[in-house]
This record gives structure tokens, C-alpha cells and sequence, in this order.
């Protein structure tokens, strides 16, 4: 019972943390910062926000991950601890075309935002690393790549932080 609810704990964050209106699924981005702006921007009235040009320049100064999805696009994840956020705060963006980043052969094509409050630190470790393994199972990416809801991209997260 212990494990069942250890893995049920990512999809109540993630339900929480990511909303629809912060799912974006035809950026119109050219390049990784342009989408990363197009990701951030709408987060300026979030409640859950503090501080969104602090946040803005926390999350600018902070590393992007960019991993690799096996045979697929890799993925962009750009995180950070912020204190101008109450909670954890997600938003996630799907580009049809692509999004080049330096160094990488293949083309973007998903992208997501995330900050949180060093309270937090575990839920934020445990949603980043859901994230990251749905996005590495070639069959819940393929589904997020073809989701044509936010709704429907939020359950195939969900779904995969649970398997």
C-alpha cells in the first residue's frame, strides 16, 4: 500500500501544478527562448506567483536541461527553486514544427517550465523525475506529441506518473 501511494503522490502534484491553461500545445516559437518566453508570459497573473520579473530572471539564470527522449527529439526542461513562487508552479508547451537548441541534432519539440519553493524540494525532485520517465516511454511521449487537449496532454501525464 505504501509503494501504491508513493506513486499515486507525482499525479496529485502534477494535477495540482500544471494546469490547463498552462498547457500550450502549438507554440509558435522559433527558437528555445522565444518558447521559453511564450511558456513564462501567461504566468504573470498566476496566483501561485509572487514576483513574476524575479521569477522571470530566477528561471533565465538557471540552468536548462535538455534530455534526450531515446530515438525521439530531445525534450527541454527548465527549473529552478525560486522563493517568487507559493507553490509548485509548471507549464508545459508543444511545438509542431520543432524548436532547434544549441548542440543537439534533433529538434525540440516539447518544453517544459517548472519552479518551485525550496520547501518543496522532494514533490520537486519527484515530479521532475515523472516527467522525465513518461517523457522517455516512447508510447506516453507519442501520445503527449499527439494530444489534442490540454486536458488529454494533463492524462497522459498523469497516467504515466503512475505506471
Amino acid at each position: 500500500m505504501e509503494r501504491e501511494h508513493y506513486l499515486k503522490l507525482p499525479m496529485s502534484i502534477l494535477t495540482d501544478s500544471l494546469l490547463a491553461k498552462d498547457i500550450h500545445l502549438s507554440l509558435k516559437a522559433s527558437g528555445h527562448q522565444d518558447a521559453f518566453e511564450e511558456l513564462l508570459s501567461p504566468l504573470c497573473s498566476d496566483e501561485r506567483v509572487k514576483d513574476w520579473e524575479k521569477l522571470r530572471a530566477t528561471l533565465t539564470s538557471s540552468p536548462i536541461a535538455c534530455t534526450d527522449s531515446g530515438e525521439h527529439s530531445p525534450i527541454l526542461l527548465h527549473h529552478c527553486r525560486s522563493e517568487y513562487v507559493t507553490d509548485l508552479v509548471i507549464a508545459a508547451g508543444r511545438s509542431g514544427s520543432g524548436i532547434p537548441y544549441p548542440d543537439q541534432e534533433g529538434k525540440i519539440d516539447l518544453v517544459f517550465i517548472a519552479a518551485i519553493p525550496g520547501t518543496l524540494n522532494n514533490e520537486y525532485l519527484r515530479i521532475l523525475g515523472a516527467i522525465s520517465r513518461v517523457c522517455r516511454n516512447e508510447n506516453a511521449l507519442g501520445e503527449l506529441r499527439q494530444a489534442s487537449t490540454p486536458a488529454s496532454f494533463l492524462k497522459i501525464l498523469e497516467k504515466g506518473c503512475c505506471e
